[in-house]
């Protein structure tokens, strides 16, 4: 039969174990969040560099030529 302390210690060692898995899981959480917000933010600065290579190209193609 194991002893009080060694079923409290053996508890402990699992209780850390755990809360070392959730803080691994928390930070595995936050780097796919940082990554895909990344991604988002690109998408949207590829999106506003197109639009506005568009409407420099529309104002060129309908500016009247000055002779």
């Amino acid at each position: 039969m194991l002893s009080y302390t060694t079923l409290q210690s053996l508890g402990q060692v699992r209780l850390d174990e755990m809360h070392e898995q959730a803080r691994r899981a928390a930070l595995a959480k936050t780097a796919r969040w940082a990554r895909r917000a990344q991604r988002k933010q690109a998408a949207h600065r590829t999106l506003a560099v197109r639009a506005g290579l568009t409407r420099r190209a529309h104002r060129q193609a309908h500016a009247p030529e000055c002779v």
